[in-house]
């Protein structure tokens, strides 16, 4: 399934008639599928505008109506025969005996179905079908139940689509109890399928759609087993109230994103000893954290290798542990799992730097050297160790030994465990040095803090070990940009937080367009990243 995420109402329906057009165009005399309903309405103005500017000819098409209600008449300005010629079949030039509408009004509803799934046959059926999608998960009026009809079919209206198609009539009353309807196998026939979505009551069910299994009590969900559906939903219909969880070393952290805004955080101590009494704490506030915040998704971020949904980390009890499975145990809910450095990508995106771009690439700089990178607006994936960047190879001959067996590797020289590993061996050969008197004063140890310290006192070691390492961190900060191309590399981690001292030096040596940028995000990245998986 391809998604479409559009800004609003507008877009989607923009987007959605320039596909029924592109159609029309490639075969003008396509078997189209036509909805009704509140969503599909834009869609249709944008179609006839398209026809009056001479962009689009609808006169050899054949079309097929998804439903209709049962009983009522034509006349009735409730019925889809109504609705269909009074927002669109009216204001083009389409061939009207080649539309078809279920019969509201036929004696025998049961022949009439017949007769409709012969129409659809006998016509070579339905070359691109248009759907909505309800709250509750149906799709024409394929109503959630344990079995699914598959053909055209007479069907009973569950109460929650009764209310919600009253607003249209005088009274819940005046709304038919039943409809005629193309069954699940009938719509899967066809050979193109676009979804349209639009709504923050919609949330949910996109969020099933996209998420979850398939299953009967969402009809929507069958879809997932065609191979050609495009899903078009503005960002109300696709966000709703998420959880984001950053799992790290020393803690995990929470946050609740609603419509794009983080409305709530929190974090709890990370559990190394037993495996599965991490992930029952990790639920244990997630559950918590669900009782005053009803979100529908849980994305987790997490270090460590991810292969066919199993993790393996170093630094945590994960050894081939399919988290998500795991986690489900407890929670009953959509959960995707994906890499911490993606999620903080994802986040920095969505909400921080990158909000504005299509393209970037997030770094950051710790313990090692770690990376997202987001192309087209998505993460960029690969069957194994994509976007571990800290192992790209800047020194190929006699290059320092790296933990992954390799040598020479980037962050064995641009991470802060190698600024601070050059920082120390330069100052005890100076003891005369400013760095050297901060590194006794700390009980013989340094960080990060310690050798901004010594730099903004203007000690010429701290200087001449921070040059080198700067040199080392351009070196692989253009590797990226030839490879990539991003419109910004953003970096992240504690060592960038400290004035512009870092950021001015890399903007110095790096002759480039490419924006280079400090988290605007930073420890917060990782999981608003995760709540938008």
């Amino acid at each position: 399934m391809r998604l479409i995420l559009c800004e609003n109402y507008d877009e989607l329906s923009e987007q959605a008639a320039k596909l029924v057009a592109s159609q029309i165009i490639l075969k003008p005399d396509s078997v189209i599928g036509l909805a009704t309903g509140q969503t599909p309405m834009g869609m249709y103005k944008n179609l006839v505008k398209m026809y009056e500017r001479g962009e689009v000819d609808f006169s050899n098409i054949t079309t097929f109506n998804l439903d209709e209600y049962y009983p009522i008449k034509r006349g009735n300005d409730q019925s889809y025969y109504y609705y269909m010629n009074e927002n669109l079949f009216s204001k083009i030039n389409i061939n009207i005996n080649k539309t078809h509408i279920p019969d509201g009004e036929t004696k025998n509803p049961y022949k009439e179905c017949d007769k409709y799934e012969e129409e659809i046959k006998k016509n070579g059926g339905i070359d691109l079908q248009i759907l909505g999608i309800g709250q509750n998960g149906h799709i024409g009026f394929n109503e959630p139940d344990v079995s699914l009809y598959t053909e055209t079919h007479l069907t009973d209206l569950t109460r929650n689509t009764i209310e919600a198609n009253s607003r249209f009539f005088n009274n819940e009353d005046e709304v038919p109890k039943q409809a005629l309807t193309m069954g699940i196998a009938t719509i899967l026939k066809s050979k193109k399928i676009i979804l349209l979505a639009s709504g923050a009551n919609k949330s949910r069910v996109v969020s099933e759609l996209l998420n979850g299994d398939i299953n009967t009590s969402i009809p929507a969900t069958m879809l997932k087993v065609h191979p050609d559906v495009v899903l078009i939903c503005d960002k109300d219909a696709y966000s709703g109230i998420r959880l984001g969880v950053d799992i790290g070393g020393t803690s995990v952290k929470f946050a609740v994103v609603e419509d794009g805004k983080l409305i709530y955080k929190s974090s709890i101590g990370s559990n190394k000893g037993s495996c599965d009494t991490f992930i029952k704490e990790i639920a244990e506030e997630c559950i918590r954290i669900k009782a005053k915040y009803p979100y529908k998704t849980i994305g987790v971020g997490t270090p460590g290798r991810i292969t066919d949904g199993a993790v393996t980390a170093s630094n945590l009890p994960f050894k081939n542990t399919h988290l998500a499975k795991e986690l489900k145990k407890y929670i009953d809910m959509s959960i995707n799992v994906d890499n911490d450095a993606n999620c903080a990508a994802l986040g920095e995106f969505e909400f921080g730097i990158g909000k504005d771009m299509d393209n970037i690439i997030m770094v950051t700089l710790g313990t090692g050297v770690g990376g997202g990178i987001i192309i087209d607006g998505r993460i960029c994936h690969g069957r194994y160790s994509m976007g571990e960047i800290g192992h790209i190879i800047v020194q190929s001959k006699g290059g320092l030994p790296c933990a992954c067996g390799q040598t020479g590797c980037w962050e064995q020289y641009a991470s802060v465990t190698a600024l601070i590993r050059e920082a120390t061996q330069a100052c005890i050969e100076d003891k005369d040095s400013v760095l050297y008197e901060l590194y006794s004063k700390n009980n013989n140890k340094l960080d990060g803090k310690l050798i901004f310290d010594a730099l903004e006192q203007n000690c010429p070691v701290a200087k001449k070990v921070f040059d080198e390492y700067i040199e080392w961190l351009v070196i692989g900060l253009k590797n990226l940009i030839n490879i990539f191309g991003p419109d910004a590399i953003i970096l992240a981690g504690g060592i960038t937080k400290r004035s512009n001292i870092l950021i001015d030096a890399v903007r110095k040596s790096l002759d480039t367009p490419v924006k280079i940028e400090i988290s605007k995000l930073q420890n917060d990245a990782g999981a608003l990243g995760a709540a938008m998986l």
